[in-house]
């Protein structure tokens, strides 16, 4: 079993806070955690279990605070993965904060008198963090949260900002850094904060899969692909047409949603015929091919078109080159080997 330690932090209570839901939850988490794949249904190969160790501190709120763990971080210190837990008293939700602002503007006194306004941290503008927060929401979480890119301008802002900018002084390109806030009790109890830590701790620490749907369409023996446009993601790149299953979403939905929104086909999808696996620099794709039956008569009002500007239909004994999205090129190359006709 694979070894590793992680930083979380949380804060003292401030202003008109009697208590800290962050360093309540950071007292109470364990020590040690298991950490298995929240991906493995969707991996190709299966990864091993993470055994973590925890190391928890509480920060004061102000400067002292604030930089602490930068300091540590150029003194030598290291960890896989730092996660700083803060208090929001005006979110509704939990927010997971993917930058860090380069602001300060303190709307109130910290713990240590200290109120300023209207300034910055350095030269070198904001800092993002380097984990792909949006692939890991096509998972279900414990409890009801969102992503954001607005971590304030008070002490919490400025705990991220210094431990990016510290990472990034020294050239550290692995360890993992997030800020996660979190609202009063009365929206969000202990238990559920301590959950959802443990979820996006288990998230940090895999590589994500995003799983994937691409439509096969069958007429008069030859199957339909089509092409990316210019502007969109992968522009010019040929695929059966799809995209990524939603939390709480079937495969079939999932197909039968994007056909719609991508070219104002109704379709009806039957089960997945197969799954193709490839990387992109973030995130690994499983690619479920789902045979479909059109309903639309209308294929060439390209208007209604939103990702694509061409199709083709296709023979399989047609080799000519075609340049293709991820392992679409693949489904063609198995479906030539079993002689697959819808």
């Amino acid at each position: 079993m694979t070894m590793a330690r992680i930083l979380i932090t949380g804060f003292e209570p401030f202003a008109d806070y009697h208590q800290n839901i962050s360093q309540i939850v950071v007292e109470q988490f364990p020590t040690l955690l298991r950490l298995d794949d929240p991906w493995s249904d969707l991996r190709q190969d299966l990864l091993e279990s993470i055994e973590l160790s925890v190391e928890k501190m509480v920060l004061s709120v102000d400067g002292e605070g604030a930089s602490k763990v930068s300091r540590l971080l150029n003194d030598g210190c290291k960890w896989d993965a730092i996660v700083h837990l803060g208090l929001c008293g005006s979110c509704e939700k939990t927010r997971i904060e993917t930058l860090a602002q380069n602001k300060i503007q303190m709307k109130i006194p910290d713990n240590s008198g200290r109120q300023i306004s209207g300034s910055i941290y350095s030269d070198l503008g904001d800092f993002k963090s380097n984990l792909p927060v949006n692939s890991w929401m096509n998972l279900s979480w414990p409890i009801d949260c969102e992503i954001s890119k607005d971590a304030g301008a008070f002490v919490c802002n400025e705990t991220f900002y210094h431990s990016l900018h510290t990472l990034d002084k020294i050239g550290d390109k692995q360890t993992r850094c997030l800020f996660v806030h979190l609202p009063v009790e009365e929206k969000c109890t202990i238990e559920e904060a301590s959950s959802f830590l443990s979820e996006v701790i288990q998230r940090m620490f895999f590589r994500p899969v995003v799983s994937v749907v691409g439509g096969l369409i069958w007429r008069n023996g030859c199957y339909l692909v089509g092409r990316r446009k210019g502007g969109e993601m992968h522009a010019g790149k040929w695929e059966f047409p799809g995209g990524k299953v939603e939390p709480n979403e079937s495969k079939i939905q999932a197909i039968e949603r994007e056909m719609m929104e991508e070219f104002s086909w109704q379709v009806s999808a039957s089960p997945s015929i197969g799954t193709w696996h490839h990387s992109l620099p973030d995130v690994d794709i499983a690619l479920h091919i789902m045979p479909l039956e059109l309903k639309s008569k209308n294929l060439d009002n390209q208007i209604a078109w939103t990702s694509h500007d061409s199709v083709s239909w296709r023979t399989l004994s047609d080799d000519t080159f075609l340049d293709w999205l991820g392992n679409d090129g693949m489904v063609v190359e198995w479906m030539r080997k079993n002689q697959y006709r819808g």
